[in-house]
């Protein structure tokens, strides 16, 4: 057998048994990230699907609330009337309009109030009869402390079109009132969240109680509770998102689920699709297709190539003279391929190392120049930036003034003292300096803060600032108080259905200051007490979504002046809250160093 033959089949073997191999992990890997692929789609999907779904049913909590929050609607509604033509004016007045309002959405299908006033009863103004306090909805929405309660389907009397509620106990300016809202959304809405998905996989909606919301199967095979679902016990598993396979009626499905925890009023409602396998299949099928016709074709090819090496073995040297031209004409790609240990060879092998190192060459020298282009170009940049962070806070309080000089001239003062405020604190909290200030800038920029919620609150809290001329020259760092001040008013003044007080004092006690912010608010649980002193104990340990304010301010005392220092927080239920913030008074700070 000729040496020819010989080199052609085996290079033929090897390039059949590399194609082959490649071919085989070719199709495994390409299956698996088509199923992956699809399940990371589908993923997706279900998780936008989700989030539709939570902001949609959020718009309508959203209305609820607002006749939740209404005091005027609250009032109209709960007073007893001796003159209908009284309640007749209040009804179209007050009442009416608002209905109206809320009906104009084509999503929202009919308005209810159920109310024990005998005095208040009109068309969307149902009496709570004994039929109502023994409904199983009714009970709940009394019991329920998410907020609102969501309900299953049911068909709306009169044009037996199905719609799902959302029912609301109006205890908002009155505890003990049994008064509940219904809005009544029509389950089209459902399905618009899910029009296009739906075509190709099935949804379902279950609510926390157990209640199918929605199942777009046919009515024949819909699910109407998660008891009924054969797969409950996966769902119950304990995880909030997550995908399986399950088989049923001879069909295999891929299930992803995933659990809505925005709010209380959702929590726990799931949102399931299926994928049924036998889709994902014939991708699969084409795919192997496609990967066997490659493999023939490639072999084929590679075939004609070791035939055509084979025979053109012997003009190394022809070719070898060809790619010094090509290198002539600044090709820098004409590698010679090297066969054999002959003088050729080693003449290819030298060629090759001089293209090489002119190629090295040519692109150090082009990457300096590239290199020194860049470096100028950021060094322009740099001053550009430079002068823009100079002229930006010189003109937003150029603007500002210029705002608060408008309004001045317009008569509106309060809104020109608001803007002044504004301009003041962006100033302050711009100015340049070190990581401390005296506390009577930082107690300065809480005073304009409290000025301007003041503007937001109304009379709805006063505050107070007492502090020793002696404690204002102490460095403290930038924003330290005033994070302390805005948690007061966020969980102990806000929710607060009285008025208010925020005080702010300073006290020396066993060499140390203690700058406290207090308030007679709502106060904390002893159990939310304690879970509040652990988070500030494992600050540094800790990643939390709650109490940022409090954790940063807290870790950066105790980076700035050690352990013995940092925020000590004391509080009881229905009194009030109190933040102490502890520092080294300067004396001390010059003993230990700090």
């Amino acid at each position: 057998m000729k040496i020819r033959t010989k080199l052609i089949l085996t290079n033929l073997f090897v390039v059949l048994f590399l194609l082959g191999t490649l071919t085989y992990v070719f199709m495994k890997r390409s299956t698996d990230l088509v199923f992956e692929t699809i399940a990371e789609n589908n993923e997706l999907s279900l998780s936008q699907v989700a989030s539709n779904l939570d902001n949609k049913l959020r718009s309508y909590e959203e209305i609820a609330n607002a006749i939740f929050l209404n005091n005027a609607l609250d009032a109209a509604a709960s007073k007893r009337y001796t003159d209908d033509r009284e309640a007749y004016r209040m009804y179209f007045d007050y009442y009416q309009p608002f209905v109206s309002a809320i009906q104009i959405s084509k999503d929202i299908y009919q308005f209810y109030q159920y109310s024990d006033n005998p005095t208040f009863r009109f068309a969307n103004v149902f009496a709570i009869d004994d039929e109502v306090r023994d409904s199983e909805w009714y009970r709940r929405t009394l019991q329920t402390r998410s907020g609102g309660l969501w309900t299953k389907p049911y068909v709306a009397p009169g044009d037996n079109k199905p719609v799902f509620s959302f029912r609301k106990r109006l205890n908002n300016f009155d505890r003990d009132s049994v008064r509940v809202v219904s809005l009544e959304i029509k389950v089209d809405v459902l399905h618009d969240l899910i029009n296009e998905e739906s075509k190709s996989k099935r949804f379902l909606f279950v609510l926390p109680n157990g209640d199918v919301l929605l199942d777009t199967a046919a009515e024949a095979d819909a699910y109407a509770s998660l008891d009924d679902l054969p797969f409950r016990e996966r769902l119950l598993s304990g995880e909030t998102t997550g995908s399986f396979t399950f088989r049923n009626a001879g069909e295999t499905y891929q299930m992803f689920f995933q659990t809505l925890e925005s709010r209380n009023t959702v929590k726990g409602l799931m949102v399931v699709s299926y994928v049924p396998l036998t889709e994902i299949m014939p991708k699969i099928d084409q795919l192997k297709s496609l990967a066997v016709l490659l493999l023939a074709v490639a072999f084929l090819v590679s075939a004609l190539l070791i035939a055509l090496f084979s025979v053109g073995l012997t003009r190394r040297l022809s070719e070898l003279s060809s790619k010094m031209r090509s290198l002539s004409r600044d090709n820098f790609e004409s590698f010679v391929v090297v066969k054999g240990k002959d003088e050729v060879a080693q003449l290819g092998e030298m060629f090759n190392m001089m293209v090489r190192r002119l190629r090295e060459l040519i692109r150090e020298v082009y990457q300096s120049e590239l290199d020194r282009r860049e470096h100028e170009l950021r060094t322009k940049e740099v001053e550009l930036y430079a002068l823009q962070t100079q002229i930006n806070p010189h003109f937003l309080f150029n603007v500002l003034n210029m705002i608060r000089g408008k309004l001045l001239i317009s008569g509106e003062r309060e809104n020109a003292k608001v803007v002044g405020l504004l301009a003041k604190s962006f100033r302050m909290m711009l100015k340049k300096g070190g990581r401390t200030i005296p506390l009577s800038e930082e107690l300065e920029f809480v005073d304009i803060y409290l000025q301007i919620q003041q503007y937001r609150f109304g009379d709805k809290f006063s505050y107070s600032i007492e502090l020793d001329d002696a404690f204002r020259t102490v460095d403290v760092p930038k924003l330290c108080v005033q994070p302390l001040v805005e948690n007061a008013l966020s969980h102990g003044v806000e929710l607060n259905p009285v008025r208010s007080h925020i005080a702010i004092r300073g006290d020396a006690k066993d060499g140390r200051l203690h700058v406290v912010v207090s308030d007679d608010g709502l106060g904390m649980p002893p159990a939310r007490l304690e879970e509040v002193r652990g988070w500030l104990r494992l600050a540094e340990s800790l990643e939390l979504d709650e109490h940022i304010g409090l954790r940063n301010v807290h870790l950066r005392l105790r980076q700035l002046y050690g352990e013995a220092y940092g925020l000590v927080v004391d509080s009881e239920e229905g009194k009030g809250t109190r933040v102490s913030m502890i520092i080294p008074m300067p004396s001390l700070a010059k003993e230990e160093g700090v």
